[in-house]
């Protein structure tokens, strides 16, 4: 059951990873401390399962930000650090996954929508992605639909996504509930 539940974490990534690319890596903007915290829920095998995500800045100079995403469910907590070359275009297929994890994220529409999140109203950018691949060894296929707002540092809003993982239908949530920075 363990890899069951580390599998639909996994899943839980997945809309970090399927962020939209802009012509300016989004990460330049960020600072140490920048934090965003999402409640999440899960449902997956007749369970549901409710938990937060936190994605934190740790690191960042003209080259390179380090991200560090905390996943906490079920009593389980999962970190992953991420670094973002700065000196390269974004690449949304290679952020908030594991490791290791070979995915394909294709972008199939968009539009715009004010979304409410944390107690603010956010003017946002949406997107839906078909996300296909490989993640921790277990074959990966969703549909994930992102919002996305500038005026948040790490940008993503609220997200909705079903997947397929290791023959399981998943289904997952995340929306925004704080935001700011933490300075050390």
């Amino acid at each position: 059951m363990k890899v069951r539940l580390l599998a639909a974490l996994v899943a839980c990534a997945l809309p970090l990873a399927a962020a939209a690319a802009e012509e300016e890596n989004p990460y330049k903007k960020v600072k140490v401390g920048d934090f965003a915290t999402y409640k999440m829920t899960t449902k997956f095998a007749g369970a549901s399962f409710e938990g937060s995500t936190t994605q934190t800045v740790t690191a960042k100079d003209d080259k390179e930000v380090t991200v560090k995403m905390t996943i906490k469910a079920n009593g389980m907590e999962q970190a992953v650090e991420q670094k973002i070359d700065l000196t390269k275009p974004y690449d949304p297929a290679k952020t908030g996954l594991p490791p290791g994890a070979d995915v394909k994220v294709e972008k199939v529409k968009d539009g715009k929508e004010k979304i409410k999140a944390a107690g603010k109203d956010y003017e946002c950018q949406w997107q839906t992605y078909k996300v296909t691949g490989k993640a921790m060894g277990v074959e990966i296929s969703a549909d994930v639909k992102v919002w996305t707002s500038k005026d948040l540092p790490l940008q993503v809003v609220k997200m909705e996504s079903t997947a397929e993982v290791a023959n399981m239908k998943v289904e997952s949530a995340m929306e925004l509930t704080e935001t700011g920075s933490k300075k050390d």
